[in-house]
């Protein structure tokens, strides 16, 4: 059987990152044509895909191949639209990488596009793939801990990353969008997955007040990593047109810290926070209309870990999921405690090899 023949548009660190996931679920599928204004992504991508892959000046160009079936999306957001409906009108499948567009005009002229060609569209929110939130997607959808109340989403990005997003392309809004968009699309997709409903109402505040030229003393004092590359600037590629050296001094128009509170359609609340240049974990907490003080906190800590807090008048019960030979071990179990344990069982379901320890502070 032949092979599906794929064009990428904009190969960058990103796409190929997603292209060499897909080669190891199939080997169904071949890259067969490659567009990027960068020649050193063009020479990555041929070097590790396919050593004759056709390169095009344009998208256009490969848009006109008929050899490239789907075409991959990996280019600045700003250019999503445009590709993307081009590459319907020229009968392509496509995937595109999130988020979809910078404006509701564009993603609704994506979408009348799409449903005119009839062909499959593919969005990058791959966080809805993860097995950690599809488990908590089910144990929502199941109604075990009774109907969501509040979400809370906070996505602390690491030194290294806040420097990286503050140095390169996505550091000005006209190239990717607000970062509540580029980044935190993915938090806000999994609320409206996870919730079933859409935001009605919203308000947000933020700032720049880390990443400023009064604050580039931090790179000096964290020092250089082990292969010698400035603090806050080890994911930066210098070879990217667009990108510069400095995060501090960057000419941008960005936020480095963002706070918001969404009201969706079926009541459910949510406050969500973001921050650039400290080490953290994102993490969701779970609130639910069975008891006044209840709710549930799971959250991953490490490897096939999870950690999940189950709150019931006024005890907390936590639970410890580790792939581990052997069953349930729980060392206290006082009363109300079957409910952290069934919330853990829920988590590690599917799993031959396991063991759950349960705990109660009460």
């Amino acid at each position: 059987m032949a092979k599906i023949g794929i064009g990428l548009i904009g190969c960058g660190a990103r796409l190929r990152v997603v292209v060499r996931e897909l080669f190891k679920a199939t080997d169904q599928v071949e890259i067969v044509a490659i567009q990027d204004p960068n020649p050193h992504s063009i020479e990555a991508a041929r070097q590790e895909f396919n050593s004759e892959a056709r390169v095009y000046e344009t998208y256009e160009e490969l848009l006109r191949d008929p050899a490239a079936q789907w075409v991959m999306i990996g280019s600045w957001n700003s250019h999503h639209a445009g590709q993307a409906i081009a590459a319907f009108e020229a009968g392509k499948h496509v995937f595109c990488e999130k988020p979809l567009a910078l404006s509701v005009d564009d993603c609704l002229a994506m979408r009348k596009a799409w449903k005119a060609a009839g062909t499959q569209f593919s969005i990058g929110f791959t966080l809805r793939y993860s097995p950690h939130y599809r488990r908590i997607k089910e144990i929502l959808a199941s109604g075990r801990i009774g109907a969501i109340v509040s979400m809370e989403f906070n996505e602390t990005l690491d030194f290294n990353h806040g420097g990286y997003i503050h140095a390169d392309w996505r550091r000005k809004t006209q190239w990717a969008g607000s970062h509540l968009l580029e980044k935190c699309c993915h938090d806000l997709d999994l609320v409206n997955w996870m919730t079933e409903s859409l935001a009605i109402k919203a308000a947000s505040f933020g700032g720049c007040d880390f990443f400023t030229p009064a604050n580039a003393h931090h790179m000096a004092r964290l020092g250089k990593s082990a292969d010698g590359r400035d603090a806050y600037c080890t994911w930066n590629d210098p070879t990217i047109e667009g990108n510069i050296v400095n995060p501090f001094n960057a000419d941008k128009d960005i936020l480095d810290n963002q706070v918001a509170i969404l009201q969706f359609a079926n009541g459910v609340r949510l406050p969500h926070e973001l921050l650039h240049g400290y080490s953290g974990a994102s993490h969701v907490y779970l609130r639910h209309r069975r008891h006044v003080a209840g709710g549930c906190h799971i959250r991953p800590v490490g490897g096939q870990a999870y950690r999940v807090r189950h709150h019931a008048g006024g005890c907390t019960k936590r639970c410890l999921r580790r792939a581990w030979r052997g069953g349930f071990d729980s060392r206290r179990e006082p009363g109300g405690e079957h409910r952290a344990r069934r919330c853990a069982a829920d988590l590690a379901g599917g799993r031959a090899a396991r063991r759950v320890h349960g705990v109660c502070d009460g």
